[in-house]
């Protein structure tokens, strides 16, 4: 993914691919793959990427209603990450996403580390355009 001289960056691939707009970021030189979820508040990582990062909450803990839709009490890690050169901060509620995007893993062979919600993408002022299938980033 590479952001273009209008600050987008191109999402087609990956809903062409899975149905789905996902983004790869850099974390710690690893790559990740995360879902951008407007229907979500809070952003989410994968627990074993919060185990592989070893990154603790300490006793930061929210309840958050899980994908499956399930009250849960989580705990928060804060990630670095980077995207096109520019670094972000930012909250995650860590949660067991393996039996939530297992089948899209399966199916495509791409695995999905989290997802960045509404809230996120709207502090940091991204826009995304189904029309024009991208991401703006100021």
């Amino acid at each position: 993914m590479r952001l273009n001289e209008n600050n987008k960056i191109l999402l087609q691939q990956s809903l062409i691919q899975v149905g789905l707009p996902l983004l790869i970021v850099k974390a710690q030189a690893k790559n990740l793959c995360f879902l951008l979820d407007t229907g979500s508040n809070i952003n989410v990582l994968d627990k074993r990427v919060a185990e592989f990062f070893q990154l603790s909450g300490g006793t930061a803990q929210q309840q958050q209603f899980g994908i499956d839709g399930t009250l849960q009490t989580t705990d928060v890690v804060k990630l670095t990450f980077s995207l096109e050169e520019r670094e972000y901060k930012a909250d995650f509620s860590v949660m067991d996403l393996s039996s939530a995007f297992g089948k899209v893993e399966e199916e495509s062979g791409i695995q999905i580390h989290g997802l960045l919600g509404c809230s996120f993408m709207e502090q940091q002022k991204w826009g995304l355009d189904f029309e024009k299938l991208c991401l703006f980033i100021p």
